[in-house]
């Protein structure tokens, strides 16, 4: 009965959120672009070729909400894959930067790329009855109560993998009723641990084994690749690159702003700037006008001081140009930084704000052993900056520390994938 009560209240809001949601969903679909071919699939219609290719029973399921997850989860999958070579796999996201990036990640490895139900219970049972998988394992915090719930009711065995959890103040008798259904959390700090026991998770289902973040290699390009990317590019060989990735308006004016101060001191600094989000690259575009930048879009070439990035799927191979990189989101309260692994993957010395939201632990990390720098503001920015391209060995150490972070980490995949395959022994 109290699961009963507390799945009911949750489906009455989320339905109610919805449907006043609606309006602003449609805006967003036809004014600015987003959420574009996502609707159908959203709502459990889906294409009948990744239904034909998935098959209608047995199939391991990934779930990962963005394309950082994506790119997190990508090691795991392929560690999944060699337990079970027989059987399909489905990978699903919540974005379509996420689809993209799992597709280009993942293209040989799984039967299908789809978007994932939203979590109404009519959608997921589509979702359900048109897969039927064997086995759904959810990546980092993408958790969803009704398809957990529903899975889980038709056999389906459940694991949080990479697992971080907050101190969230949803009514513990609520994280109760949902965690119950989860087979296995595979944590990846005992902070973690903590919490989601606090929350209501069965301790002998918990395990404490590590961030998939740290093998996710993807971006890293040997000598030769990177000296041919550098040149597609348009930089010319021998000045230092700085690249921005994905920034929020609140990062946009003071890397800019860095990027000017730094050219006017007298450093040939280039640079590439990828938004977080592709409809920011007008306003990207004006700033550099404001700042009288050279600027070109990837799209269109390269061969300007500061390249916007206006397509998707690249950022993580930009990195190998960097000779320092800032990571977006740490200048705005309320979003949190994005990844900090993928420069450190390509060997790049990373800048970033202070608010650190999900990657808390990690910046700490990365901060104490000497791999990035926390900047307050735009002028602190700009003091790193011109202080890391002038010259001296700070550059070459931050990335031999770069290297020794990744290094303690390394192995989560493996390790995960281990413990989920008991599910299915």
């Amino acid at each position: 009965m109290r699961e009963a009560f507390w799945f009911g209240m949750y489906n009455v809001l989320l339905h109610v959120g919805s449907l006043l949601s609606l309006p602003v969903w449609l805006i967003l679909r036809f004014v600015k672009g987003r959420y574009r071919g996502q609707f159908r699939e959203r709502m459990g219609l889906l294409d009948q070729a990744a239904v034909e290719a998935v098959g209608r029973g047995g199939a391991i399921w990934v779930h990962a909400a963005s394309a950082g997850e994506s790119a997190s989860a990508a090691p795991l999958v392929r560690a999944l894959k060699r337990r079970f070579p027989e059987r399909p796999f489905l990978f699903t996201v919540t974005s379509r930067y996420g689809k993209r990036r799992a597709t280009a990640l993942l293209g040989d490895d799984v039967e299908a790329v789809c978007f994932s139900p939203l979590d109404l219970p009519l959608f997921c049972a589509r979702f359900l009855n048109r897969f039927r998988p064997a086995l759904y394992v959810m990546v980092e915090t993408d958790f969803w109560p009704n398809l957990v719930r529903q899975a889980h009711r038709r056999g389906v065995r459940v694991a949080l993998a990479s697992g971080h959890a907050g101190t969230r103040t949803v009514p513990r008798g609520f994280w109760r009723a949902a965690l119950r259904h989860v087979d296995m959390f595979l944590m990846q700090s005992d902070t973690d641990t903590e919490n989601i026991v606090r929350r209501g998770a069965a301790p002998e289902r918990v395990r404490t084994l590590g961030n998939l973040k740290f093998d996710a290699t993807d971006g890293h390009l040997d000598a030769a690749a990177a000296a041919a990317w550098r040149a597609e590019l348009g930089f010319p060989e021998g000045v230092p690159v700085l690249v921005a990735g994905s920034t929020h308006p609140e990062d946009e004016g003071p890397v800019l702003d860095a990027i000017a101060a730094v050219r006017r001191a007298g450093i040939d600094l280039h640079a590439v700037v990828a938004p977080r989000r592709e409809e920011r690259v007008k306003e990207l575009v004006a700033g550099c006008e404001v700042r009288q930048l050279g600027w070109v879009r990837r799209s269109e070439g390269g061969g300007e001081p500061v390249l916007v990035l206006d397509t998707m799927g690249e950022l993580a191979r930009a990195y190998n140009v960097a000779a320092v990189a800032y990571v977006g989101g740490g200048l705005t309260p309320g979003v949190g930084l994005h990844s900090l692994l993928e420069p450190l993957v390509c060997e790049a010395p990373v800048v970033f704000g202070p608010h650190f939201g999900k990657a808390r632990k990690i910046a700490g990390e990365v901060r104490a052993a000497g791999a990035g720098i926390e900047v307050k503001d735009g002028d602190a920015l700009r003091e790193a900056l011109a202080r890391l391209l002038g010259g001296g060995e700070e550059i070459d150490r931050m990335r031999q520390a770069g290297r020794d972070v990744l290094a303690r980490h390394q192995g989560a995949a493996e390790q995960q994938a281990e413990a989920i395959a008991e599910l299915l022994a």
